[in-house]
């Protein structure tokens, strides 16, 4: 590990100590309830750390719900002591993934097609993204090399497009052959190719939970079974969990995002990487990783994958969400299983589409793309914030919402008693506004008081006032189910 990787992961401990110091006086009573607590500044100065470090302290103490922020007043001690918002353990039992009920098949059919308030997928608005430039390089591409549309698509992909992504990888820990890659159509495909590839009908695939409801009716459709890994206290998956479950061989696969984890956006740190991969092969358990999302990771440095710290693990990833959406351009790397992926790849979709693929490798290939990434990942950190403030400001207390590491989306938990999401995204459709239900997240109720949010189509007073509808709807639910709007 670099030293300044070491340093990182040190400042990321920190917070966590500190936190964890400031949580044994308020359960001690040393610090009793709406207690004021001290400032960014005098915490930083008190524990001779960063601004950032003594903010993401107090960050964690509202996340789980022993403080509560106050606009212009600070951070105070919550009213009452409230734990951190656990799953409570389940049972390790391989499920599989029930056939969707008519309620949820709507929820499903329904996220993601046109409403008002666009608050349900994990993309962004177009202004986001290189979308001219893109486009420009398609017609000048198909002007000055017409074979690249006249001729037959063939092969594992455009060869340029494969050596930019090899040579990129060298930057987030990953010696890649550019021949161990093949060019999908979009993640999911790369995805769906790797577990086709390296698992039989009927094994058992960890997950993380929550878990992006894509990946579990894929899953399910594979006749593929899972168990489901909460978080632990950080906020990524149950380390020690997941990997009691490699050791007594109760899995065949771990599925992961463990870069900018959709939904809850939290990156596993390099060290707790490095021991599940090393867990995994000598285990004989197959990563198969969704790397989507590790382009969009706020922060100087690019976070590594799981890839970096095994050879063995499939990485698939793609330009979807960096890019633009409707590019499509996915691919996928392994060692062990590419000849039987780009078997499966011909006899699905055969090929993809040559010119996007030559687009996008120009972009790498310039410099553009570099430049894009940093624009990027300062607006969706900006619009994140915007977001995650006005959960913390409009919805009742005992509200819980992620703090993203990247990415566009947060997840929230609604206090004990609220409505169940079930209802609450029927309304919100109903007022024009799209969310993410929480229980499409699992494979049973676990999530019914959790929504996700999209934070990547801005910040304006339209989406202010859907913030506070669905907030007052979760508000009124808590009075008394007399006071719901019909």
């Amino acid at each position: 590990m670099t030293m300044e990787a070491g340093e990182r992961e040190s400042q990321s401990s920190r917070y966590r100590q500190i936190a964890e110091q400031i949580k044994r006086a308020i359960d001690a009573g040393s610090l009793p309830p709406e207690s004021r607590l001290p400032s960014v500044r005098t915490l930083a100065t008190q524990f001779n750390v960063s601004l950032t470090t003594a903010l993401k302290t107090l960050r964690t103490l509202e996340d789980e719900r022993y403080a509560v922020a106050r606009p212009k007043s600070g951070f105070f001690v919550a009213a009452r002591k409230l734990s951190v918002a656990r799953v409570p353990a389940r049972t390790e039992q391989a499920r599989t993934v029930a056939p969707l009920d008519e309620q949820t098949e709507l929820h499903l059919a329904m996220v993601g097609s046109d409403c008002r308030v666009r608050l349900d997928l994990a993309n962004g608005d177009s202004s986001l993204y290189p979308v001219r430039k893109i486009g420009l390089l398609m017609r000048q591409m198909g002007y000055s090399k017409p074979a690249l549309l006249g001729n037959t698509v063939k092969g594992t992909g455009y060869a340029p497009l494969k050596a930019e992504i090899a040579r990129r990888a060298v930057d987030y820990g990953c010696n890649i052959n550019a021949d161990d890659i093949l060019i999908t159509n979009g993640c999911i495909e790369a995805i769906s190719l790797s577990l086709r590839a390296a698992l039989n009908p009927g094994d058992v695939v960890a997950v993380e939970s929550p878990c992006y409801f894509v990946l579990l009716q894929m899953l399910r459709n594979l006749n593929l079974r899972v168990i489901e890994v909460e978080p632990g206290p950080e906020g990524y998956v149950d380390v020690e969990r997941l990997t009691g479950l490699f050791r007594r061989k109760a899995v065949q696969a771990f599925l992961t995002i463990c870069n900018v984890n959709n939904p809850l956006g939290k990156s596993i740190p390099n060290e707790q990487k490095a021991w599940i991969a090393r867990q995994a092969d000598e285990n004989d358990v197959v990563i198969v990783e969704d790397d989507i999302f590790g382009d969009t990771a706020f922060g100087d440095r690019r976070p590594f994958p799981m890839r970096a710290f095994s050879p063995n693990a499939i990485l698939c990833s793609g330009f979807s969400k960096t890019v633009a959406p409707g590019i499509r351009i996915g691919w996928v790397q392994s060692v062990n299983y590419m000849r039987k992926i780009a078997s499966l790849k011909y006899t699905s979709t055969m090929g993809t589409s040559v010119l996007s693929q030559a687009a996008v490798a120009e972009l790498l290939r310039s410099g553009g793309y570099d430049a894009h990434l940093r624009k990027l990942r300062r607006e969706l950190a900006r619009q994140i914030h915007q977001m995650r403030q006005a959960v913390l400001r409009y919805f009742p207390g005992g509200t819980r919402v992620s703090d993203p590491e990247g990415g566009y989306v947060l997840w929230v938990e609604m206090p004990s008693g609220a409505l169940n999401v079930r209802a609450l995204f029927l309304k919100a459709r109903n007022a024009g506004i799209g969310i993410a239900p929480g229980h499409i997240f699992a494979t049973d109720e676990r999530y019914d008081r959790c929504f996700r949010l999209n934070a990547g189509f801005g910040w304006n007073d339209e989406v202010e006032q859907a913030i506070r509808q669905l907030a007052q709807w979760c508000q009124l639910s808590l009075n008394g189910p007399e006071q719901e709007p019909g």
